[in-house]
């Protein structure tokens, strides 16, 4: 298999899957993510749900400037956008660009594409530069777990977040919250009322439609929202497939002193400690069974993360595109435990217990 190439460390989850091998899961996310928009407007039409509603074009539009286009490019031209080129066959790569003024965009951007256009649909997005909150959950028939923090929702799928990270879970009788905070819990429960869909008639339509289930009159499923600066919530992702790997309820890291941090994938492993850092990557000695330590993971990481006992990084949230990795490779996995790299030293052994979230030195 030939290496796959990314355009950034922190690729897509499609990507992710690809480069460990796992067309099948690559190819029914590729799928998947390509009709977001077509089930997040069912929504909106059949339930109000608002989202990051676009601009449809086809691509050739766009690079003909068709008067369409041209319209909205004179109207929204100095406005922030996203412009996502989606496209028509399933093995062709999905490109977008965010946070730019439309104008910026379209020339320094789409301009520069080397595609056919005739086999991509344009989708031009509002963009919103400073979010108030952002987040990421999963509702199952086990209950709901997720993720909100203030800001964008890359600092949760990409496991990049320098703000405070409030992990919680619901098993459907009781709330868990990695930290007490009013205004995060009010977010996540007005954010769920908008999934809750109490006439029976609009779930049978809604299921003949997308195929979708519910659970205690919620719509199951892998979400990702924002809160814009207006205060509205925005939906800007709806997953029918994500949500079957990840297994709930997952352990948080709440009320419980011994943990280290949020369990991604539970386990058992005993290995050598291996704290690689960006600078140490290239010349990191690691062998197969020793224990990853680091800040956080990106694609860079994946070649230690496959020969890796178990991972422990010090970021990364529960539903980010690196834990869910480290699911599917079934690797024990503890992330977000702050200071992981400065609790343990290079060269110990040590005892990881992901299940418990915690790290033995022996």
């Amino acid at each position: 298999m030939n290496k796959p190439v990314f355009t950034s460390n922190q690729p897509s989850i499609t990507e992710w899957f690809s480069a460990i091998g796992n067309e099948a899961e690559a190819s029914a996310f590729r799928e998947e993510d390509n009709k977001k928009v077509d089930r997040l407007e069912s929504l909106f039409q059949e339930i109000g749900l608002p989202y990051e509603r676009p601009e449809a074009f086809e691509a050739v539009e766009l690079t003909e400037c068709s008067p369409r286009f041209a319209d909205v490019l004179a109207q929204k031209g100095d406005e922030l956008c996203a412009i996502r080129l989606v496209p028509k066959d399933s093995s062709l790569p999905k490109l977008r660009q965010r946070g730019l003024p439309l104008k910026e965009t379209y020339e320094n951007w789409y301009k520069k594409q080397d595609i056919e256009p005739a086999k991509y649909t344009a989708f031009v997005c509002p963009h919103a530069d400073a979010l108030l909150w952002a987040s990421t959950f999963v509702i199952g028939y086990e209950g709901i777990i997720g993720e909100i923090v203030h800001g964008g929702h890359s600092q949760l799928t990409h496991g990049e977040s320098k703000e405070t990270v409030y992990r919680f879970s619901y098993d459907w009788n009781n709330w868990q919250w990695s930290e007490s905070s009013v205004e995060a819990e009010a977010e996540v429960n007005r954010t769920l009322e908008l999934l809750l869909v109490k006439n029976p008639d609009v779930q049978h339509s809604l299921k003949e439609k997308l195929g979708v289930e519910f659970v205690k009159g919620y719509l199951v499923g892998y979400f990702e929202t924002t809160v814009w600066p207006d205060n509205k919530v925005y939906f800007i992702d709806f997953n029918r497939v994500l949500q079957k790997l990840v297994s709930l309820p997952l352990h948080s890291d709440t009320n419980d002193t011994e943990r280290w941090g949020a369990t991604a994938f539970g386990g058992i492993a005993r290995g050598t400690v291996r704290i690689v850092t960006e600078a140490s990557l290239e010349s990191a000695l690691f062998e197969s069974g020793d224990i990853l330590v680091c800040d956080n993971t990106d694609v860079r990481y994946l070649p230690l993360m496959q020969k890796a006992g178990a991972i422990i990084t010090d970021r990364g949230g529960i539903l980010s595109h690196a834990a869910i990795v480290a699911r599917e490779l079934k690797k024990p996995c503890i992330i977000g435990t702050k200071n992981g790299t400065g609790k343990l030293k290079e060269g110990i052994l040590v005892e990881v217990d992901a299940e418990k979230g915690q790290v033995r030195v022996l």
